[in-house]
């Protein structure tokens, strides 16, 4: 009598190992990009929340809770994010006028506000406001990996405020009508 053995066959289990590890890079990878998505998103909703509560401090006491200038720019400079209505100076953002505020990123702020630095340009984990625009920008910034390519983010907008709006002058143009008519 011939006694046939049952069991997994070398190959089944080298198949089954590959699978396996496939699928587990596949998983990996996507969540390397849901943190890169998560830790974006982190930072827009921080700003977001830093405009809205630097609108009403605005609307209260006429002034933005601003007075320290950030020294070093050149990385939003270099990404070219500055817009053509960010003119004047970056100012660190006091956020201990701002009440009832939660962010995700600015942790460099306490050092700031307890003078626990020796240079202002090495606080990168903190948030700045433009005075004349009233732009906000992250200095560190968010890495993001898209395709082949990293991306910095800076800010909650990409594409800057450089669009001109030609005016048009209303009195003159309805002047000429009422002389035609």
């Amino acid at each position: 009598m011939i006694k046939k053995e049952s069991g997994v066959t070398l190959i089944a289990l080298s198949i089954a190992v590959i699978i396996i590890l496939t699928i587990t890079g596949m998983i990996i990878y996507s969540a390397r990009d849901n943190i890169y998505i998560r830790n974006l998103t982190n930072m827009q909703n921080d700003i977001a929340n830093l405009r809205d509560k630097i609108a009403e401090y605005y609307a209260e006491y006429g002034d933005i809770p601003a007075k320290t200038e950030y020294p070093d720019i050149s990385n939003l400079q270099s990404a070219g994010i500055i817009g053509a209505n960010d003119t004047g100076k970056f100012l660190i953002i006091e956020l201990e006028y701002l009440s009832g505020l939660t962010l995700n990123y600015g942790e460099d702020y306490e050092k700031y506000k307890d003078g626990n630095y020796t240079n202002l340009a090495d606080l990168t984990d903190i948030y700045i406001i433009n005075e004349t625009s009233h732009n906000i920008f992250y200095v560190e910034g968010i890495r993001v990996k898209e395709n082949d390519t990293t991306k910095m983010y800076y800010t909650d907008y990409t594409e800057g405020d450089t669009e001109a709006v030609e005016l048009k002058d209303v009195q003159n143009e309805t002047e000429e009508t009422n002389q035609t008519n």
